[in-house]
């Protein structure tokens, strides 16, 4: 059975998929990275995936917007910052609140719901992403089966050797859009 017809058989369709690898600031599109030089490394490449997901989706996401939802899951988290945030506690006694709030598990779910303007419903999985696959697919025909959301942005985020980060992200739909 091919991932189309399993895809089908959960009770959604698969629209787009993207695969994005660790990446600099500086790679980003400044349009969608304006801010986020402070970001944990981690946001980068996630957000990367969703814009190119958002741009070549457009047209079908934007009537859409408060139906689009993402669950993010992998075991790619902010690691830079949060080493940070740990010695910074230890050593000060206190934390900057923007790198607290960039150490969060759910950093690259947020920012990328903010940018795009997503309203769905969202869900951050933190264990690498083959554990998380068959929890997914759950949540995912559950919400676009109840009309939760129409579109979903599903991205995996895991570390690889070298501390790599392999994001793929895939768009799906509730199989009544077309």
């Amino acid at each position: 059975m091919t991932g189309e017809t399993l895809a089908w058989a959960r009770g959604y369709a698969i629209v787009d998929s993207c695969e994005r690898r660790s990446m600099a600031y500086e790679q980003l599109d400044p349009e969608i990275g304006n801010g986020l030089r402070n970001a944990d490394p981690t946001v980068w490449p996630v957000l990367d995936s969703v814009a190119a997901l958002y741009r070549a989706n457009r047209a079908r996401l934007e009537p859409h917007r408060d139906h689009v939802g993402m669950i993010h899951y992998g075991s790619a988290y902010p690691k830079a910052i949060a080493q940070r945030v740990i010695a910074d506690m230890s050593r000060n006694g206190r934390v900057s609140p923007a790198a607290f709030i960039n150490a969060n598990a759910g950093a690259a779910l947020s920012i990328c719901c903010t940018r795009f303007g997503f309203r769905g419903p969202t869900m951050n999985l933190t264990m690498p992403a083959a554990s998380a696959r068959t929890l997914v697919d759950v949540l995912a025909a559950r919400w676009l089966g109840q009309g939760s959301a129409r579109y979903l942005i599903l991205v995996a985020a895991d570390f690889e050797a070298a501390a790599d980060i392999r994001v793929t992200g895939t768009l799906i739909r509730r199989l009544d859009l077309g």
